[in-house]
């Protein structure tokens, strides 16, 4: 459990049933709440913390996948600079906080979560992977399609066409 996830009353709560093995009486009496009451922030403060778990494995696996992208392309014969023409070498250091594309914050926190941070690096993580990551929904999903267009890089992604219309 996390202090930076939950808030101070659902840590000290589930400190207290958790840790300190005190009963749901025990703590509703300290908190002047219902058993029910104590019952139900348990509930959601368990599902809370399940889901931040969940989000935090699935970062860490798509890291492991950029990693092993990263080293493959290195290993490759002229990496990934090979695989286009030179007018689009530039473009693939392009910072994405330096693109003129206004990027929403939800975005950004997202592209700071995967720790992605050029052109090169957005285009190495399959369109198909970002429909598997949690928290990536149709408006993002929207908004990664408005950038790709805006800056012109279809050409760096297999499927888009089939992939936005879907």
């Amino acid at each position: 459990m996390s202090r930076k996830v939950l808030t101070v009353r659902e840590y000290e709560i589930m400190h207290k049933l958790l840790i300190e093995k005190k009963t749901s009486n025990e703590v509703s009496e300290l908190y002047g709440l219902t058993n029910e009451r104590i019952r139900q922030i348990y509930q959601d403060t368990f599902r809370k913390v399940k889901n931040v778990t969940g989000v935090l494995d699935d970062i860490d696996h798509y890291k492991k996948v950029l990693t092993e992208l990263k080293k493959k392309c290195s290993e490759a014969e002229g990496g990934i600079m090979g695989k286009h023409d030179n007018a689009t070498v530039p473009d693939l250091e392009k910072l994405l906080n330096e693109c003129n594309f206004p990027f929403s914050k939800r975005m950004y926190s997202f592209f700071e979560l995967l720790e992605v941070n050029t052109i090169g690096e957005l285009s190495v993580i399959t369109l198909k992977e970002f429909n598997c990551l949690r928290g990536f929904k149709s408006q993002l999903k929207k908004e990664l399609i408005a950038f790709i267009e805006f800056e012109n890089i279809e050409n760096l992604f297999d499927g888009f066409q089939e992939w936005k219309d879907n």
